[in-house]
């Protein structure tokens, strides 16, 4: 054995063995890293009623007001009016149909995108939609009156257009397609009216009134403020008032055209909706008696206006398209009651001198 390796050792063997000594007699440092070391862990106790809980995120709320049902009911006819233009009057082949070939398009989802929608897909098409606005909201907003007006004019005249399609077979097939091409260029027209006035709407604040809510109404207004709402409501319809008449009526029904009334009464409406709230709302402008007998005196005129374009429903709703005479002598008295109209707005578009 090698003696210096056991002296060596020795001393270490005694330290050994006095170490559970020194433990058991002396506490360990509790700042010595190994006492930290090999301390036992201490249990973390969490104090939950000092936790703040984490808030839920909330979807956004859905307005429900008249505005946003509106900016809603608008979108969607909208949207179809639109797609139907684009998709199926733009790229439509009037060559082909000349040809009495119109296997190129499909009639059915056509008239469906168009106009009447699919019960079966639960989709209400543009009609229905603009049936209800007109019925419900006209004359609560003068955009508003503007999409139905024009949105009605591209639904009356998509009408024809369809007609037309499901008509290759006719004698006549050049007037047939003619006349096609002549109501999908109205179409196209009116079309930009439509989108314009949606793009407007679009834009509302969900807070807007309509023109009828009894705030609005019953809000004081001065005479330049009344005047200037009276242009903006009745401008745009007085001064077309005799060329829809001849667009919807004198001169919608020669060939294979006909009538399209439902537009034009839906203008009638509108300008009545718009004099019976007006008429009312001038008890609370601040006029002197000569304003109000001016403002009194535009009102009188419109509604002789609409009588007379009414006066000329029975020509094309009940005589029969082969009585009617060729000329339309109903059309003077529009013309003439139309422009007594049109003398207020030019007084009152004139700068002010």
């Amino acid at each position: 054995m090698n003696r210096s390796h056991l002296f060596c050792s020795l001393p270490l063997c005694l330290a050994l063995a006095a170490l559970p000594m020194a433990c058991d007699k002396k506490p360990m440092d509790q700042n010595d890293p190994m006492a930290q070391a090999f301390a036992k862990p201490q249990r973390l106790e969490l104090d939950i009623g000092k936790i703040e809980a984490v808030p839920e995120e909330k979807p956004a709320e859905i307005a429900h007001t008249w505005a946003a049902a509106i900016k809603e009911q608008v979108k969607l006819a909208e949207a179809d009016l639109q797609a139907c233009r684009n998709e199926y009057l733009v790229p439509f082949q009037f060559e082909k149909m000349r040809r009495r070939n119109v296997e190129f398009v499909n009639i059915t989802e056509m008239d469906e995108v168009c106009m009447d929608g699919s019960p079966e897909k639960k989709k209400r098409g543009p009609l229905k939609i603009l049936r209800n606005l007109a019925q419900e909201h006209i004359g609560k907003n003068a955009q508003l009156d503007r999409f139905v007006a024009n949105g009605m004019e591209q639904l009356e005249f998509f009408r024809v257009f369809s007609f037309m399609t499901k008509k290759v077979g006719a004698p006549e097939i050049q007037l047939v397609t003619d006349l096609a091409k002549a109501t999908s260029d109205r179409v196209r027209v009116v079309g930009m009216d439509v989108d314009k006035a949606a793009g407007i709407i679009a834009e509302w604040p969900d807070g807007t009134l309509p023109d009828d809510d009894p705030t609005v109404v019953a809000k004081a207004s001065d005479t330049a403020a009344f005047k200037a709402q009276v242009l903006e409501n009745y401008g745009w319809l007085v001064d077309d008032f005799l060329n829809a008449y001849d667009r919807f009526a004198n001169k919608s029904w020669e060939g294979y055209d006909m009538p399209k009334l439902t537009a034009l009464r839906t203008w009638v409406a509108i300008a009545r909706k718009r004099l019976q709230q007006d008429r009312a709302r001038l008890a609370s402008v601040t006029a002197d008696a000569k304003q109000k007998a001016e403002f009194e005196g535009f009102f009188a005129a419109v509604e002789a206006s609409l009588k007379a374009i009414e006066a000329g429903y029975d020509r094309y709703e009940k005589t029969p398209k082969d009585e009617r005479s060729p000329k339309d002598a109903n059309r003077k008295n529009v013309e003439t009651t139309q422009k007594a109209a049109q003398k207020f707005l030019v007084t009152w578009r004139a700068p002010a001198k």
